[in-house]
């Protein structure tokens, strides 16, 4: 099975809000890559609202992100307005520099090449 690694935005203006909308909309692409048998790891459930429920600090995120970026993903999927978060830009910049396959989808239904990619 292939893993594809989900980039995008997460704290966005850092509100509750504004976190909660960008989790939601990195899990419909966790769906849809789901609901066609593609693996993925996703950044944004994995530590879901630790910004409120753990101590650790932002640099401590974005190095496990970074770990499991480097150990478990195939490819890489730039949620629309990646380019707004520097920890995206980052994973995004690691994917291309090792040779990973970036994937900038403009919708969660638009994975039509992830999919004749993973298969």
């Amino acid at each position: 099975m292939k893993i594809v690694f989900i980039a995008g935005p997460y704290f966005g203006e850092g509100d509750y809000g504004k976190i909660e909308e960008n989790i939601r909309c990195a899990e419909k692409y966790q769906i849809q890559l789901a609901n066609n048998g593609i693996g993925f790891f996703c950044p944004h459930n994995h530590t879901e609202h630790f910004e409120k429920k753990a101590k650790a600090e932002e640099k401590f995120y974005r190095e496990l992100d970074m770990l499991m970026l480097s150990k478990v993903a195939n490819a890489i999927l730039a949620i629309p307005g990646w380019e707004k978060s520097s920890g995206a830009k980052a994973e995004i910049e690691w994917a291309a520099t090792n040779n990973l396959k970036v994937f900038y989808p403009k919708s969660p239904e638009d994975i039509e090449d992830i999919v004749i990619w993973a298969r």
